[in-house]
């Protein structure tokens, strides 16, 4: 059951609810078109019929501490599976899976303060993990239903942006939630070994192992010395109607981070309607991005206790009768304790309500006090009832007139737009003029604001911004004040998708048609012929390609000059967006002049497959299933219709691969848009025998096109093929295509850095590399630079060709390819072919030069060296003769794409080889100490966004 079903269900059940019509009724598998749609909530009463809801997905609720249930209420019945009392052994909960949480949940046993004793011995907990999968929902019933993961141990609760994780309460899956309900049951405590200031033990240093404290609600204790402490992730997580009130000084919020360390991962998380804080960080030094604070009833987000973290991209909608947006304390019972609270804030919009009265809709938009020292940047603050800003107590006053120097423990407030009743709460006596000092900071500003939603508007847009990835890399390079861009909008942004009752459903975009059919329980949007206008495809559908899609009308080979006819269009495509095609004949192609913005995200790349992959029928090693992507620029080629055109000029044009159209130029820097964390599955179409469509087609595609993170995965014909053009692409993964991998011709210049290819066992070349192959001497002469690439092929050892060779050089082509890795190749690793190319051999490296250099480069393949009588050099002489290159027995290994291929993680062997520094060649380079794409098993760069085959 996916996340969008479990949605369905949430509909169907009220539905039932309310109408009072379904009798007996078993509703399993459901499924919504939206994720960010709620699901409906509130109704009472109606009917005498039995409803059965049914959460164990079809393989089972999971491994370790789980197991199935059924609960009854009233003429309600669900079947889940369930977690309760301690969990001691690592446990796993399947995708999709509805869980009960009964009673306080402990994830392990305390393990203490430190993961060893003084003498050595093991701290004496039970560490565990619990891992939770996508579209997984866990509920509680009351308050006293809630989830501790102790010290030591750790929670995985890694979701997606289709399909992410919610903790919500029974009702809420019953479909019988009021809008405006919390406290429905109790929430998510995490207790780490971070330091903080608050002990039990009054001898005790803030900061030091023996620094800890009784957490909250019963929920054990928390702290240690260890700044880094991880207790694992939070990724693309929805925390609904929680919150309980044990008694008036403890209650329990949304997400308690107790003395949580920098090494847990807190990004895309929000937390709805809660009884008490969204979340509260005690102490630590937890970092959080992409935080979604909405109808909380304290505060959306506090810190005590010596919270010492980052924040960027904060979003808090606070409800009618919430208290503040941010409460800020560094201890309320002892202002001075240390590590004092200093934690730095980027990129925050705080939107409370109020009436235009002047009455407290919502309390305070910034409440900051208790002696805490901070940093806060880039922020919007409106609409609050009372003050956006309140500053109190002195110690609190005495972290003012801050130098930002290193280890300063100052109060920092720079491009911060308010806009409340009234902005400042000042007070007789307070030792510093509260207004005076904030406007006196750099770029802040009282407003009349412009908000549209939570999009900032023009007052907001031109506010100035402090550079904070200047202050510190970790925080993302920003234009803007605010949580989000003055480009995003309610069905475009970092929050639309996977949140709840946040925005309304957005519908097909406009250039679509939604069709009748659904798939997997989502809409389609259909999406044919000329596309003539911007089109943005946006999350919540998915959008099927009927045809050809020319994005544009081709504007000709010259900026300067376009053809009258032609139209400029960009086709935008969100994160996490979904592209299908159900034929050869269904493909994209971006026309000279046009853009192509695929905007993927690691954790949310876009996909262009085939029908038969979103319906889950497709075969692990099927092909050719829709056309593909092609791209036609204006920069440079060497093959024209007109023979008597002047290759690398305007008049040099060319016909595409399936009657893409023409492409070519006389523009390098041509730039057809991006394309980023994008996988491309399943495509290739044979028109005939001399015409097919490649994965990703780059026609004459220019340098100022970037192209990073991209996977081509079982492709019919090449992976990717540049014909001719400038582009560069970083980051390459190509597995299981079926010709080449990685191919050119017609004069490509570009660069690369970061590839790999895991050939299939039909496969041709890892590498297939020509100038032209009727004309090898045509210019401009291809001639890439390339380093860092690993080429792992497939043989049997028994000698048969299970993919054919790694590098197949010829057709006159010069390059340069450093730091390679090439193993395991059925026939050859290095073959070089035609006269021409071997003209290109005894480079020098110097500028403007066109010859064939290989460095630093190791082979292992079945037979390293194609070489035939008659060639005019001997290729391996050549070949050893260059600077550390080497025959080798390799020793890879770890992580594979395909099973049964070898791994792509180096070995001793890789490692020990001398690398050539080709950042000094060309800084666009990123400097490297390794051979071969991975550096060792610490570098996953390939992993998290990419397709890999599991059986």
């Amino acid at each position: 059951m996916s996340k969008q079903e479990f949605r369905k269900f949430l509909l169907a059940s009220t539905a039932c609810i309310l109408l009072a019509a379904c009798s007996d009724t078993s509703i399993s598998s459901p499924g919504d078109t939206n994720v960010g749609t709620p699901p409906g909530g509130g109704g009472t009463g109606g009917g005498t019929g039995n409803v059965v809801i049914d959460l164990v997905p079809a393989g089972g609720c999971g491994t370790g501490s789980i197991r199935e249930a059924s609960i009854t209420q009233g003429t309600t019945t669900i079947n889940a599976c369930e977690i309760t009392g301690n969990i001691t052994s690592n446990t796993t909960i399947a995708a999709n899976a509805g869980v009960i949480v009964t009673g306080p949940v402990f994830v392990g046993l305390d393990d203490g303060a430190t993961a060893q004793k003084p003498n050595g011995e093991a701290a004496g907990g039970t560490p565990v993990t619990l891992t939770i999968n996508p579209g997984a929902t866990l509920f509680g019933a009351a308050g006293s239903d809630y989830l501790v993961v102790t010290r030591g141990s750790r929670i995985e609760a890694v979701g997606t942006a289709d399909s992410p994780i919610v903790m919500t309460s029974r009702s809420d899956i019953e479909g019988t939630v009021g809008a405006n309900e919390i406290g429905l049951w109790g929430g998510l405590v995490i207790n780490g070994r971070a330091p903080i200031n608050a002990c039990i033990d009054g001898t005790a240093v803030g900061g030091s192992a023996d620094c800890v404290k009784s957490g909250e609600g019963s929920s054990g204790l928390f702290g240690g010395d260890n700044p880094a402490d991880d207790s694992g992730t939070l990724r693309y997580l929805q925390v609904r109607y929680a919150g309980f009130k044990v008694n008036n000084e403890d209650e329990l919020n949304g997400i308690a981070f107790q003395g949580v360390g920098s090494g847990t991962e807190v990004d895309y998380v929000q937390v709805h309607n809660n009884a008490d804080d969204g979340v509260e960080m005690f102490g630590g030094t937890v970092d959080l991005r992409h935080l979604v604070l909405t109808g909380n009833s304290d505060d959306s987000m506090d810190y005590t206790d010596g919270w010492r973290g980052r924040a960027q991209y904060v979003l808090v909608r606070q409800s009618a009768d919430g208290d503040q947006g941010f409460e800020f304390d560094n201890r309320s019972s002892n202002n001075t304790l240390l590590p004092r609270s200093n934690p730095r804030i980027s990129n925050f919009t705080l939107i409370g309500q109020r009436n235009g009265t002047g009455s407290n809709d919502s309390d305070q938009g910034m409440l900051i006090r208790a002696g805490t020292a901070g940093e806060l940047y880039n922020g919007i603050v409106v609409d609050f009832g009372n003050e956006c800003l309140d500053i109190d107590d002195t110690e609190t006053f005495n972290r003012i007139g801050a130098t930002g120097a290193t280890g300063d423990e100052d109060l920092i407030m720079q491009s911060v737009a308010m806009d409340c009743v009234v902005n400042f709460s000042e007070t007789a006596g307070d030792p510093v003029d509260v207004s005076d000092w904030f406007l006196g900071q750099a770029d802040n500003a009282e407003i009349d604001n412009t908000m549209s939603d939570v999009f900032p508007g023009p007052v907001e847009l031109a506010v100035n911004t402090t550079d904070v990835n200047a202050l510190d890399p970790w925080f993302d390079l920003t234009s803007y004040i605010g949580a989000f861009s003055g480009s995003e909008s309610a069905a475009s942004n970092w929050a639309a998708g996977w949140t709840y009752n946040l925005f309304a459903d957005p519908g097909c975009p406009t250039g679509t048609t939604e069709s009748a059919e659904v798939i997997d329980n989502q809409r389609i949007c259909q999406i044919t012929g000329n596309v003539t206008a911007d089109l943005h495809l946006t999350r919540g559908s998915m959008y099927e390609l009927v045809g050809p899609v020319f994005v544009g009308v081709d504007r000709g080979p010259d900026a300067a000059s376009p053809a009258p006819s032609g139209i400029e269009v960009e086709l935008t495509i969100d994160p996490g967006v979904t592209v299908f095609g159900s034929a050869g004949s269904d493909y994209i192609v971006v026309a000279r002049g046009s853009s192509i913005r695929s905007n993927g995200t690691r954790t949310a790349p876009v996909v262009m497959t085939a029908r038969a992959d979103v319906d889950g029928t497709v075969g692990a090693a099927e092909i050719g299933l829709w056309g593909g992507l092609v791209i036609n620029g204006r920069a440079p080629i060497n093959a024209c219709i007109d023979g008597t055109a002047t290759g690398g000029s305007v008049d040099c044009e060319k016909s595409g691969e399936g009657s893409s159209g023409l492409f070519g130029g006389a523009d390098p820097t041509d730039d057809s848009g991006n394309i980023f964390y994008t996988q491309v599955r399943y495509a290739g179409f044979k028109v005939n025998n001399e015409d097919e469509l490649n994965g990703i087609a780059f026609q004459g595609v220019g340098s100022g096109t970037e192209v990073d993170y991209v996977q081509v995965h079982n492709n019919a014909d090449d992976g990717v093929e540049m014909f001719g053009g400038a582009v560069d692409l970083r980051h390459l993964v190509l597995t299981g295509n079926s010709d080449d991998s990685m191919d050119y011709t017609d004069g490509w210049i570009g660069r690369a850095q970061f590839v790999i290819i895991q050939q299939s066992d039909d496969g041709d070349q890892g590498f297939e590399w020509d100038n032209r192959s009727s004309n090898n001497t045509l210019l401009p002469r291809s001639n890439p630079r390339i380093s860092n690439f690993t080429l792992i092929g497939r043989r049997n050892g028994a000698g048969s060709n299970d993919s054919d060779e790694g590098m197949l050089i010829r057709a006159g082509t010069a390059g340069e390819l450093y730091n390679g890795i090439v193993v395991d190749f059925g026939n050859a690793c290095l073959n070089v072919d035609d006269a021409e190319t071997f003209d290109r051999i005894g480079a020098t490296g110097a500028a403007g030069d066109e010859d064939l250099i290989i460095q630093s480069t190791v082979l292992d393949c079945l037979t390293n060296f194609k070489e035939t009588a008659g060639d005019p050099v001997d290729l391996s002489t050549w070949f050893l003769g260059q600077a550390d290159n080497a025959e080798i027995t390799h020793s890879m290994s770890g992580f594979t794409f395909i099973p049964g291929s070898t791994g792509v993680v180096p070995g001793a062997t890789e490692l020990a080889v001398n690398t050539t520094d080709v950042n000094a060649l060309d800084s666009w380079f990123e400097p490297v100490t390794y051979i071969g794409a991975v550096e060792d098993g610490n570098d996953t760069w390939y992993q998290g966004w990419t397709f890999q085959i599991t059986q």
